[in-house]
């Protein structure tokens, strides 16, 4: 049996065409992780493609070609589909889009796997292999006991800025409204500690970044986890809530294990905007504090902002790069507020009339598909485009710089270049 594992990926992302080169790209593990679960009975051939970093030759020949995409790459995903079906492949489309709009994923590919893959992907190639292969495949709430490693030999490490990815968990114990995460696995899960530790131990070099959505969804796992991790002497870098430093202690084990690089969902300094979309756990008065406090324990701080939101007026965009200059956040990004399909924000904005597209491949996060509340389309564009170029301007970019960390200053700063550079090929 011939399996071909396609990771599609938007054209800003994509290998050739996109903007998002080696200094941007992490290694993602689905894919890996689904060669994992090939059985070994099936002696299948299994090859895996991450469009990042390879083209997609829809010539090659493949009993059963597989794919995973997020919404903004679900149109090119179904394109390929297409093409290997022509080539007698039977496919089969995961991850969030299929998971969240399987009827229409369906009219392209001829299975979906809903949610986490761990018992349903095997059991499908079983079905596949015995020509019983059926339309729709479910988790069976047995995944969290069955959760593996990677196989890495299927990642091109040379191509990514970091191969060295890993995750400890699934999912996330937040309920943001305009967040996918929790609607393509409800529950939040944790893996076996042993494994990870040991995971992580046989990656080369210094340098872990963690593809977790949440790496404090379990305050007690985490803790037991960041103790266990520590002795490695490894380097760490992944995405936290805000409310970490509500759980005493917590930070200085984090530090300890070798925390030197947070990513943090602020999205906004608005605490009604905050409150609106589930997200009243994060308190805009504190982040301040918190960006100092994390900077003196020589933690970088990768800051997360969405404009757009229905609180939004046109000052948002100046308040917002004064607050990330004026307490120095060492990569600031920013999205547009984006109503992904299958989400309550989506559901909503389609009954107040306020859905513009329903072009998936412009769900990127820098389109604008929705009609804002309290500006015009035009006006969110060209905010989204001011605030990129404001704080990734060079005299910016050393002032958010300056008094950072020793360790973090070079780091940080070929990171704003990259970052500045990706910007003025988006936002041109």
């Amino acid at each position: 049996m011939r399996i071909l594992l396609i990771h599609p990926q938007h054209e800003i992302q994509r290998f050739g065409a996109g903007v998002y080169k080696k200094h941007l790209r992490y290694a993602p593990t689905t894919m890996p992780t689904l060669a994992a679960l090939v059985p070994t009975s099936l002696a299948a051939h299994v090859r895996v493609i991450d469009e990042m970093v390879e083209a997609v030759d829809t010539s090659l020949q493949a009993d059963l070609v597989g794919f995973t995409a997020i919404t903004s790459a679900a149109p090119h995903a179904y394109e390929l589909a297409r093409a290997f079906k022509s080539n007698g492949a039977t496919t089969v489309m995961g991850g969030v889009h299929a998971t969240l709009m399987t009827d229409e994923a369906l009219r392209h590919v001829d299975a979906v796997v809903r949610g986490y893959a761990e018992v349903s992907w095997p059991r499908l190639l079983d079905d596949f292999a015995h020509g019983r292969m059926q339309r729709i495949y479910e988790p069976d709430g047995t995944e969290v006991q069955t959760l593996v490693t990677p196989a890495r030999e299927h990642i091109r490490k040379r191509d990514y800025v970091l191969s060295s990815t890993v995750e400890m968990s699934r999912g996330c114990n937040k309920r943001c409204d305009f967040c996918v995460t929790h609607r393509l696995h409800e529950s939040y899960v944790t893996k076996d500690i042993d494994k990870v530790i040991a995971e992580i131990r046989a990656l080369p070099g210094k340098l872990v970044a963690f593809l977790d959505p949440n790496l404090i969804g379990n305050i007690a796992y985490a803790r037991e986890f960041f103790t266990a991790l520590a002795p490695l002497k490894k380097w760490w870098v992944g995405c936290v809530s805000i409310d970490l430093l509500n759980h005493e202690g917590l930070l200085d084990l984090m530090v300890s294990s070798g925390a030197k690089g947070f990513l943090i969902g602020f999205e906004s300094l608005n605490q009604e905007a905050l409150n609106a979309v589930n997200k009243g756990f994060s308190h805009p008065q504190d982040y301040a504090y918190a960006i100092r406090t994390f900077h003196e324990r020589g933690v970088m701080v990768q800051g997360s902002f969405v404009l757009g939101f229905d609180t939004d007026d046109k000052g948002v965009f100046e308040r917002t790069v004064d607050f990330i200059v004026d307490n120095k956040i060492d990569l600031p990004q920013f999205t547009a507020y984006t109503p992904f399909p299958g989400t309550p924000l989506y559901d909503r904005l389609q009954q107040e009339g306020r859905i513009l597209s329903t072009d998936w491949s412009r769900y990127n996060g820098h389109d604008i598909v929705f009609q804002p509340k309290q500006m015009s389309v035009a006006e969110l564009n060209q905010g989204l485009r001011y605030v990129w170029q404001r704080t990734y301007s060079i005299p910016n970019i050393f002032r958010r710089l300056w008094g950072a960390p020793y360790w973090v200053k070079p780091a940080a700063l070929l990171s704003n270049l990259n970052f500045r550079r990706f910007m003025q090929r988006v936002h041109a």
